[in-house]
């Protein structure tokens, strides 16, 4: 079975809001190759242009899931990422958790090359810091292989990105606190410094990472990093994300 037929089942599974039957597809997806041949496809389906990438996978225990040595990504496609303020219907979601993380908005091409990218480099190369939330809903089951899972677009199930900002080499990402709440009452937190002590270390980690499927790493595209509060069930109600300087992301379930 090739990966364009995998990529239009795992494409109608994410529109019926269900889990896909993956016993035919288990030996479909035994590569990081091709998970990316499977992402790519995706990305050529309507509404899948690629509006950017989530990072997972930035550590060597992770790395082993994916038969692999580097960090993994999964696209960010248009249709699933809106702006800040905005809602999500539950019914559109198999299982989503809520997750609060910090990304970075790219302002030129990071295509892939022999030499590492520094941390300075990848600095360069941003214009924005961009508060969010991402909702991980797995269109295949939790016992799933994980390259099923990265073929998968890692899992992301929508996105919702807060105000971009762009004095961002101003702010010091260590001693941010992001603070979480649901209908006023708080039900998370965490530091940003939970990312590798500085999520920016995660972009040059992926922009290292490379061959990326659809593409790779574009201008305009979000990075996003890996979440800095605990993953909670998502729920009906009216979400606030204090991301202390960087402003706050406003969410409303339905």
């Amino acid at each position: 079975m090739s990966a364009a037929e995998l990529a239009r089942e795992l494409a109608r599974a994410r529109t019926e809001a269900r889990v896909l039957n993956v016993a035919p597809w288990r030996d479909a997806v035994r590569s990081m190759d091709d998970a990316y041949a499977v992402q790519t496809e995706l990305a050529k389906l309507p509404g899948n242009s690629v509006r950017g990438w989530k990072v997972t996978a930035l550590t060597p225990e992770q790395q082993r899931g994916f038969n692999g040595t580097r960090p993994v990504a999964g696209a960010l496609f248009a249709d699933h990422v809106q702006r800040a303020p905005a809602t999500l219907t539950l019914s559109k979601l198999i299982a989503s958790v809520i997750e609060c993380e910090i990304s970075f908005r790219l302002a030129r091409d990071l295509p892939q090359r022999s030499t590492p990218y520094t941390d300075a480099e990848i600095a360069d190369a941003i214009d924005a810091i961009v508060p969010c939330y991402e909702f991980p809903d797995n269109r295949v089951p939790a016992d799933a292989p994980d390259l099923l899972k990265l073929a998968d677009d890692m899992g992301n199930g929508a996105f919702v990105a807060g105000e971009p900002v762009t004095n961002w080499r101003n702010v010091d990402l260590s001693q941010i606190e992001i603070v979480l709440r649901l209908d006023g009452a708080e039900i998370a937190r965490g530091p940003a410094a939970r990312i590798l002590g500085n999520p920016l270390k995660a972009v040059t980690a992926l922009a290292n990472a490379q061959p990326l499927p659809a593409g790779g790493l574009k201008a305009g595209q979000i990075v996003t990093t890996g979440t800095c509060t605990t993953p909670l069930p998502l729920q009906r109600g009216e979400y606030v994300a204090d991301f202390a300087v960087l402003g706050r992301v406003k969410l409303s379930v339905v």
